[in-house]
């Protein structure tokens, strides 16, 4: 599907895959999984995230993601520590709890008294991908997670 629509934005259900499968599922495209036992709120909030161009897995998956990191040689993650400012943190820390950007960016407006844009967001987080040498969204997760940056709640 996504060779003859690649901007098609696809979410992978199942029911108790397989580690494998998952992560084959994410590497071929899909921008998100959702297991069949999931809630009706679950399923809301997975496709509002994907629609607004961000990645939807589970805290199990994000859990495996970050298991199988930790067991290959040579993790993706470098070994000295990566030193956050506050604000990075908090971009971080909303990340791993699935937010998109725009909905990163309202509350950060609201505190700073001025709006920030969801540009200004995509600064961060690209900042953030290149101080921890990770390639995406799910993987700079599983690094502050993994890195007890913020807690996997």
């Amino acid at each position: 599907m996504k060779a003859i629509r690649p901007d098609l934005r696809i979410i992978a259900t199942g029911t108790g895959a397989e580690e494998e499968a998952v992560l084959d599922v994410l590497a071929s495209g899909a921008r998100g999984y959702m297991d069949e036992a999931a809630s009706a709120a679950e399923f809301v909030q997975a496709i509002r995230i994907v629609n607004q161009g961000s990645l939807w897995v589970s805290r199990r998956i994000l859990k495996m993601f970050i298991e199988r990191t930790n067991r290959c040689e040579g993790r993706a993650f470098p070994a000295a520590p990566v030193v956050l400012t506050a604000r990075e943190k908090e971009v971080l820390e909303m990340l791993v709890a699935g937010n998109s950007n725009k909905e990163i960016a309202i509350p950060l407006g609201i505190e700073v008294r001025m709006g920030i844009e969801v540009r200004t967001v995509k600064s961060h987080i690209s900042k953030l991908l290149r101080k921890t040498g990770v390639r995406n969204r799910i993987a700079l997760s599983s690094y502050a997670i993994g890195n007890a940056i913020v807690s996997s709640k």
